[in-house]
């Protein structure tokens, strides 16, 4: 009985620890269902006491970040202030990420190497622990600056107010500084600078560098300050957000549209922030064509082209449709720092003027009267039917439909080709006229007086012609079925 109580107590215990591991492993790993990695800085120059260090700390989730909480506390082992997007922080106190993209800065108080650690985790128990040594000292001069710390997007410039505090006993002039690298404009104190030149600082209690670059992404500013002893190395790091820009609305009228006729699309783009620069470019193409035409309608072959949209974003775009069919048409524009829009996309249908719906059959018949032979063959029509619809495209009216039967009549000796025309009347104004085996009586219509033996009706063809309001005309020649009595 002893031992059946130690085998139970032995594999519940194996249960309860592989139970704990797999709890405890759940979204932990990086590549888990719930893990993240951190994309930051490794490698710090030496500091000033007071000066500022900027700490990239972008969070890489393997799931959406904004569905999960992400929080975080910090200690420094000297002492120094932690902010982030303007924010003083406490140590050992938890506060929520934002945004998966930030920029830490740090101040060291005092001298010595600063042993910053920022531990992360997220509310499905995935953790992380990053440290950041941070090197001061007492230098011959410290360096500050303030700005940067709203949203900064592409294009827009962003203005840091510098500052120089010589050490104690150390000159108050003769600094300059020189911009080293950025991918983007650099101005000192309202002027454009150029990277790789020393400019002097007139007033080192009170200048400003100015930013802005259409790079969307981490931007970095590295520059260097000297006097006559020392020269030291900062940079300003920046998290520059992307503008969008949006089809808001777009239409095309009109939406009954035939070949040869000019079709307008109208509508809003929308750039965010607010852009005053209203040059945009805009493309378009047709990726689908029930006629394999893709030129079926006017288009730019998917290059992008100039446009000025108005005040408002308003947009309008005139193009000609030219080959019947059934188009997928798109529009897709984009900004001038190459952000672009969703594609917008339409089904269009172009239509002829007139024309016959292939999905009713065209189909007639003729009927004679061959009474018998007196002196020779009397042959009579005595009516049609005919069967077909026909379709005004676009603004386009049905004003005329005509007919035009032809056919042989032969005997033995003799022989006469037979052509009679019809005009049906169309009510004005019409888009649609259909016959449904209509009859068209012609009782009495001697159409030929043979003599000779075995006559006979043959090669019968009946010709139906549409005309529309706009002068253009359809045909289509069918073989009707015959019968005589």
């Amino acid at each position: 009985m002893k031992n059946i109580f130690f085998i139970l107590l032995s594999f519940f215990s194996v249960l309860s620890l592989n139970s704990c591991r797999e709890d405890g492993e759940w979204g932990n790993e990086n590549g888990g269902q719930f893990g993240f990695s951190i994309e930051r800085d490794k490698d710090f120059i030496e500091k000033g006491v007071g000066e500022e260090n900027q700490l990239k700390f972008n969070i890489k989730p393997s799931y959406d970040f904004a569905s999960i909480a992400t929080t975080f506390k910090f200690t420094t082992s000297l002492n120094g202030t932690l902010k982030l997007n303007g924010e003083t922080l406490v140590a050992n106190k938890e506060y929520t990420f934002t945004t998966k993209d930030n920029i830490f800065e740090y101040i060291g108080n005092v001298a010595g190497t600063h042993d910053l650690k920022i531990s992360v985790k997220n509310e499905k128990g995935a953790s992380k622990e990053e440290e950041f040594s941070l090197p001061y000292a007492i230098s011959e001069f410290s360096h500050t600056n303030v700005g940067g710390s709203g949203p900064i997007y592409q294009g827009v410039e962003t203005v840091y107010v510098m500052k120089i505090v010589p050490g104690s006993g150390q000159p108050t002039t003769g600094y300059q500084i020189k911009f080293n690298t950025y991918d983007g404009q650099v101005k000192l104190n309202g002027v454009a600078a150029t990277l790789g030149t020393w400019y002097n600082i007139v007033n080192i209690d009170n200048f400003t560098t100015s930013l802005q670059t259409n790079v969307a992404g981490g931007g970095k500013l590295n520059y260097s300050i000297k006097n006559n002893t020392i020269t030291k190395d900062y940079e300003i790091q920046q998290n520059i957000l992307a503008r969008t820009i949006t089809i808001e609305s777009m239409n095309y009228s009109p939406t009954d549209i035939a070949i040869n006729t000019q079709m307008a699309f109208s509508g809003i783009i929308n750039q965010s922030p607010v852009n005053p620069n209203t040059n945009i470019q805009y493309k378009t193409w047709i990726s689908s064509a029930s006629n394999s035409n893709v030129n079926g309608i006017q288009n730019t072959n998917n290059t992008y082209t100039n446009y000025t949209i108005g005040s408002n974003g308003g947009f309008l775009m005139n193009v000609n449709a030219l080959v019947a069919g059934t188009y997928v048409y798109n529009i897709q524009v984009k900004d001038e720092f190459g952000n672009q829009s969703e594609v917008k996309t339409f089904e269009i249908k172009v239509t002829a003027p007139i024309y016959f719906d292939t999905g009713v059959t065209q189909e007639g018949h003729v009927s004679f009267s061959i009474p018998s032979p007196a002196g020779g063959w009397r042959v009579y029509q005595q009516n049609f039917s005919r069967k077909f619809k026909l379709i005004a495209g676009g603004s386009a009216t049905i004003t005329a439909v005509k007919y035009e039967l032809n056919y042989d009549i032969t005997t033995s000796t003799s022989s006469v080709h037979v052509t009679r025309n019809y005009d049906e009347n169309v009510a004005p104004g019409a888009t649609t006229f259909e016959k449904n085996n209509d009859i068209w009586q012609t009782t009495g219509d001697q159409v030929a007086f043979l003599s000779g033996a075995n006559l006979g009706i043959s090669n019968l063809t009946m010709k139906i012609t549409g005309t529309a309001s706009t002068g253009d005309t359809v045909s289509v020649t069918i073989s009707p079925t015959a019968s005589t009595n």
